[in-house]
């Protein structure tokens, strides 16, 4: 969930509780200060949303760059010469963190994984094969069968990138689509059901399909097809509906 304060100008972004509880140790925020988060559009006073919070990580400050509140008294000089420092260290680059076009976090991030493409792998292996035999007897068709290998690659790779499976802070969203891309998604506070589906060989190497859906509609509105860690996915949108924090991945 993310937080807009109300009528501040150095502030105007949305900021999350982690951003919200580090402006405040900066004193560039009053816990009497007024926002409003994006979820339920409820006005909260900062103090309220940072309450019983434990201190953030580095990374989910990274993006506070501005400089805590300072108070200039009427009869402080306009200029005062900067006093020599020594020179600090540099400190190492923090992660990035992902944002959607509209600005939301996202925490979730996947592609359907490679198990899910097992016929196809298995034919790419099989002119693969071909293609190392047929080398000792005509180059010419050892050539052809290694092209048609390196295209069912390049299928392969191509159908797995263009499907996207996304968690933010108030949906889950899949989208698909080469030339014209498509999408389904579900609010988080919309959700009633998540069925996680594992069987085989697949539910063995922890792969499975993660089905989300809401009262307003009776089948399933958006589905993570073959993802890894679907229980833990599973979990990370039961965290968001309590409004805890969760870990981004």
């Amino acid at each position: 969930m993310r937080y807009l304060l109300h009528n501040h100008p150095t502030f105007p972004d949305l900021l999350s509780k982690e951003e919200l509880y580090e402006l405040v140790e900066r004193s560039s925020l009053a816990r009497g200060d007024f926002c409003t988060d994006t979820l339920t559009h409820r006005d909260h006073t900062v103090g309220e949303v940072i309450s019983q919070m434990r201190p953030p990580s580095p990374s989910s400050t990274a993006r506070l760059n501005r400089p805590a509140y300072q108070e200039f008294r009427a009869d402080s000089p306009l200029e005062e010469e900067p006093l020599e420092e020594e020179p600090e260290e540099a400190e190492p680059e923090l992660p990035k963190e992902r944002y959607t076009a509209s600005g939301e976090l996202i925490l979730f991030f996947s592609h359907p994984s490679w198990f899910r493409y097992v016929k196809a792998l298995f034919f790419f292996l099989l002119l693969v094969t071909a293609s190392v035999m047929l080398l000792f007897i005509d180059p010419v068709y050892s050539l052809i069968t290694g092209l048609l290998a390196l295209a069912t690659l390049i299928a392969i790779m191509i159908a797995r990138s263009c499907r996207d499976y996304l968690v933010t802070e108030d949906r889950v969203e899949v989208l698909w689509g080469i030339l014209g891309r498509s999408s389904n998604e579900v609010r988080i506070c919309d959700i009633r059901s998540l069925d996680v589906r594992e069987n085989g060989i697949k539910g063995i190497l922890g792969i499975g399909t993660l089905d989300a859906s809401s009262a307003a509609n009776a089948g399933i509105e958006v589905s993570f097809l073959d993802i890894r860690k679907p229980h833990e996915v599973k979990e990370l949108i039961r965290r968001l509906q309590r409004g805890l924090p969760a870990e981004q991945d």
